[in-house]
């Protein structure tokens, strides 16, 4: 399987349901400005936005190595758990499966982490390969 190919549908399918929420929680869901609703609508939203162009970025770069492809998997996981937490939170209210936003939290965090070990082995890969 085309783990690229399949990153790229799971990015643009965030992107997309991320632009049609907000129209939905804006239009019409009707979520007032300085509701706690609105607030954690609005958290989940631009977490989500912002994690689809990361995944995007990431899909660019899968091909260096395990790292990017544990940054794309948690990463993708993350987004899921924690922005459709918060959404049911939204919507539903707390339920049994409250405990998946956290989890989806650390997940991205973790996606985060990956990011970080991968560039700083490019660095070291970087500075033994053009040192003098």
């Amino acid at each position: 399987m085309n783990k690229s190919a399949l990153y790229l549908v799971v990015a643009a399918v965030y992107g997309l349901t991320a632009v049609a929420l907000g129209a939905l929680g804006t239009h019409a869901f009707g979520l007032e400005a300085g509701m706690k609703q609105a607030a954690l609508f609005q958290h989940a939203f631009i977490y989500q936005l912002v994690h689809a162009l990361l995944l995007f970025w990431i899909v660019t770069q899968i091909h260096q190595g395990v790292w990017i492809r544990y940054a794309a998997l948690a990463l993708s996981l993350g987004v899921m758990l924690f922005c459709g937490g918060l959404y049911l939170l939204v919507f539903v209210g707390k339920t049994s499966i409250s405990w998946i936003t956290p989890v989806g939290g650390g997940l991205i965090i973790l996606a985060w982490l990956n990011l970080v070990i991968h560039g700083f082995l490019k660095l070291k890969d970087d500075s033994t390969k053009y040192e003098p």
